[in-house]
Formats: C-alpha cells, structure tokens, sequence
C-alpha cells in the first residue's frame, strides 16, 4: 500500500516545477503544489497507482487554470477612488453627538429612555415597546415622539446640553 507521504516525496517536486513554469512565480507554485496535494488526498474517487504523477499533475494544471480565470475577473482600482468611511474629525464629532445623546437619555425618565431606545436601536414596535413596559400602544408612541423631538432641539442647540 502507498501512503500520502511516499506521494507527496516522490512527486511534490514534479508538481512544483510545472507549476512553477505555468506560473513564472514560485509562491503561486507552492500554494498549487499544496492545493494539489491537498486536493488529491480528500478526493473521493479511487487513484490508480499506474497513473499518479499525470493525475498530480492533471490537478496542479486544473488549479492554475481556475487561479487564472479567477484573476482575469480581477481588476485594479485606481488609486484616485476616495474612502468613503467618515474621517477623524468626522468620527469625532459624531462620537461628541453620542455622548451629548447618552447625557440627555440618563436625565429621561427611565421609561422614556427605554421607549427610544428600543424603538431606535433595537427596531421595536410600538406594539413590542408597549408589551415590553406594560403600557398602553399610544403612550409607547408618545414617549417615543417626545424623547426624538427633545434629542432633535438638543443636537440643534435649542436645549441646554445636560451636564
């Protein structure tokens, strides 16, 4: 009986030369001799010995050929595209917005804080919001109305920033 490690000593250099001219780079030939490797041990269908260096090898070309396709479909971006994620004085001001925001929500009612909360951050319904604080439907609605139209003048300016 052969085992893997018989295998991989006497062809994994074989398999790596001819991935290493398929591909002119010599880590690319490395992954595929691996992947080959690899490839040919969790296989499911039955290898005959006669024909293992052309199965190997059959294998490593297959591998280059989808790395190929795979790359055609790749293109580079131009280096001129800007980022699109907030900057740090963006990221500053809003994180200044949210503790002005937390400030305000511990001065609420607790009841009025949670209503908000649940319907901005968790996406509640007022149906869930009124079943979750044991009140009625249109309170839930009315806390969350107020504590939105406080917060709105509070980022505004129009109210007196907690402390």
């Amino acid at each position: 009986m052969i085992t893997f490690e018989h295998v991989y000593r006497t062809y994994a250099s074989d398999v790596f030369r001819f991935a290493l001219w398929m591909t002119g780079d010599a880590a690319q030939a490395d992954d595929i001799t691996s992947e080959t490797f690899v490839r040919a041990w969790t296989s499911p269908k039955r290898i005959r010995t006669e024909t293992l260096k052309a199965y190997l090898l059959t294998i490593a070309r297959n591998y280059c050929l989808e790395q190929r396709r795979k790359q055609k479909r790749r293109i580079e971006l131009p280096a001129n595209i800007p980022d699109p994620a907030p900057g740090p004085d963006r990221l500053t001001e809003g994180k200044a917005d949210l503790d002005r925001i937390r400030r305000f929500l511990a001065t609420l009612p607790e009841s009025d804080a949670a209503a908000l909360i649940l319907r901005a951050q968790q996406g509640s319904s007022y149906e869930e919001i009124a079943r979750i604080l044991e009140i009625p439907f249109s309170s839930a609605r009315v806390k969350v109305h107020r504590a939105r139209k406080k917060i709105l003048q509070l980022l505004e300016g129009k109210e007196e920033s907690p402390s």
